[in-house]
């Protein structure tokens, strides 16, 4: 029977490494990632390997089939539910296509950089995102891993692709409506441009005035918001947490010198960590919104360049 553990503490990730249950995605910021038998994590030190999904299905598939448990921690997102949809075995193996599952890693890694819709097998992938309820919790967890199980078995009616596309249009306004601040190296207030246009990373990152930019997020929007500057830091209102994030490790950089993000974490606090691109407040603390806008003011003097 498939067993979802979930946690928001190190401690209770690692005991149930040791009882048998195989980490996906438990990276706890500064205290490190919890990996088992087959190490599926890709957050801060071990941001060296691939994707969760990419591996778990390429090369592992079944491999927890007759042990399905699991222990997890953050966000049911399509990378670590198809990671133990595969390794579960929970659908047959044809269904994992090389095309869907490089497209959640390509998603994971770079979603800023994709037009999902665009991609073939990228609106089935579009809707999974958007569904509903997928809380940081087991219950979560269970209905994100029954929703890709549909999806890889029955797939996606096409009577709901104009839906899907729809529903992304909204939330890219929704996105913009989110918006608080945008600041300058100096952290003088700029405005908000009404239509910009391309994706501000590596030299046109350092040509643009923008460096930060604040959010209040009811979506994700980072595909918009990294159009205005090249760090935003977020504030998931459901969730109470705190999100800080460059569009990719050349632009981190560029920004903040070797490493990236890796070089700010610590001047956030216990707990905060993340890639070198991405990453935010400790697992489980929910925080308020005026932290959001003092962890922008912290991080404006790392900034280098």
């Amino acid at each position: 029977m498939l067993t979802i553990a979930f946690t928001h503490r190190y401690e209770e990730a690692v005991a149930l490494r040791d009882a048998g249950y195989e980490p996906i995605e438990c990276a706890f910021g500064q205290h490190g990632s919890v990996l088992g038998e087959h190490a599926l994590d890709h957050h801060g030190t071990e941001s060296h390997r691939e994707g969760v999904a990419l591996r778990a299905c390429r090369d592992l598939y079944g491999a927890r089939q007759r042990d399905p448990r699991f222990v997890v921690t953050g966000t049911p997102d399509a990378d670590a539910v198809l990671a133990i949809v595969a390794l579960a075995g929970l659908v047959p193996a044809a269904a994992l296509t090389p095309a869907f599952y490089e497209l959640v890693n390509r998603q994971d890694l770079d979603p800023i950089g994709l037009a999902l819709l665009d991609e073939p097998g990228g609106v089935p992938l579009a809707w999974f995102n958007q569904q509903e309820h997928l809380t940081q919790s087991e219950e979560g967890f269970r209905k994100a891993i029954g929703h890709m199980v549909r999806l890889l078995t029955q797939g996606l009616p096409a009577s709901e692709h104009a839906a899907v596309a729809s529903r992304d249009r909204h939330r890219r306004d929704k996105a913009r409506e989110g918006i608080l601040a945008r600041y300058d190296r100096s952290g003088l207030s700029l405005p908000v441009p009404e239509h910009p246009r391309t994706v501000l990373r590596g030299e046109a990152a350092i040509d643009d005035a923008a460096r930060v930019l604040v959010v209040r997020s009811t979506v994700w929007g980072f595909d918009v918001w990294y159009r205005l500057a090249p760090v935003v830091v977020s504030y998931a209102a459901r969730m109470a947490k705190v999100t800080v994030g460059c569009p990719d490790l050349e632009t981190a950089e560029l920004l903040f010198g070797p490493g990236g993000l890796q070089t700010v974490w610590p001047h956030l606090g216990k707990g905060w960590g993340g890639r070198e691109t991405i990453g935010g407040s400790p697992r489980g603390d929910r925080l308020s919104l005026d932290v959001t806008h003092q962890t922008a003011r912290t991080i404006l003097p790392l900034l280098q360049r």
